[in-house]
């Protein structure tokens, strides 16, 4: 089932789903045609496997009208904790100019990002006054659908609830207007977590994809292009430590609830290895099988 956030012709936030009937595909409202349904995604992971089997018999039933005039939102605009996996491909870390990691020695680098730093599809990305070199990072997002901790790894994929795109744009570096700036290890460090916090830094979607159209997380082939260049390809397969993974050891030190989402890390072909970065006027475009594809156009900063 693929769950979407959207607004309609003089209506707020709805929940929906998107079908396919015969040649035409679109959107249906699920909380019109179920009142006891909620009317966002979180809500409706919060409610339970009822409330998910209610929004799945709307969709089977095949009844309710497709929706006109849809625009599409971020699925989950605001997730209890959106995690973040660093360094998770060992293709990104070679092309960063650092050695091979050996898995038995390391864990899983996990990041925060603030749930302002979402969007959704096809909304522009305004780029900061405060940094120059903004890059682009296409990811897959698994999303949690039941609260829970110390979830064992043979276990993990079950609390998973399903998936959804996402883009971790990144600042490369960062001006603070301070040209005496003391350089250390430290300010390197936190302005790396600096260019992750921005405004619009996280487009989301196109839409949340239930776990049971995904049995295998670690097999999808994913794609980012710029301006229709080829940037970014490589398989989920090749990620250092899996969804299964991340999720058992976030578990160890912190309760997972619904909503929760990570972002698995990305493949080599960020702009940085070649200093090519974001300017006004390009199109993102993030494609990963089953998902669908996230586009984002790139805009300039607003003055002041």
């Amino acid at each position: 089932m693929r769950l979407v956030a959207f607004r309609g012709p003089g209506s707020g936030t709805r929940l929906g789903a998107v079908v396919t009937r015969g040649d035409e595909t679109g959107v249906i409202d699920l909380r019109a045609a179920d009142a006891t349904l909620p009317t966002d995604v979180l809500t409706l992971l919060e409610s339970g496997p009822a409330a998910m089997e209610r929004a799945r018999a709307v969709v089977a039933e095949g009844r309710a009208p497709l929706v006109d005039g849809v625009r599409l939102l971020a699925p989950l605009a605001r997730p209890p904790k959106l995690l973040a996996a660093a360094s998770n491909y060992q293709s990104h870390i070679t092309e960063s100019g650092l050695p091979e990691v050996d898995k038995a020695r390391i864990v899983p680098k996990l990041f925060l990002k603030p749930s302002s730093s979402i969007v959704g599809p096809d909304v522009p990305l305004e780029l900061p006054s405060v940094s120059d070199s903004v890059d682009w990072e296409l990811e897959l997002a698994a999303v949690i659908g039941t609260r829970c901790r110390d979830v064992s790894l043979d276990s993990a994929l079950e609390v998973v609830a399903g998936y959804t795109i996402i883009n971790d744009i990144s600042a490369r570096s960062m001006s603070w207007g301070l040209p005496d700036r003391e350089p250390n290890a430290w300010n390197d460090f936190f302005d790396w977590l600096n260019g992750k916090w921005v405004d619009g830094f996280a487009p989301l979607g196109p839409w949340f994809v239930t776990a049971d159209e995904i049995p295998n997380p670690q097999a999808l082939e994913l794609e980012l292009r710029v301006n229709d260049e080829l940037r970014q390809h490589a398989n989920t397969s090749q990620m250092i430590f899996g969804v299964a993974e991340l999720v058992s050891f976030a578990s160890r030190f912190m309760t997972l609830e619904p909503g929760d989402m990570f972002a698995t890390g990305t493949p080599a072909g960020v702009g940085a290895t070649t200093r090519t970065y974001l300017v006004p006027g390009d199109v993102m475009t993030g494609t990963i099988e089953g998902l669908g594809s996230l586009t984002t156009p790139v805009v300039a900063g607003r003055a002041g």
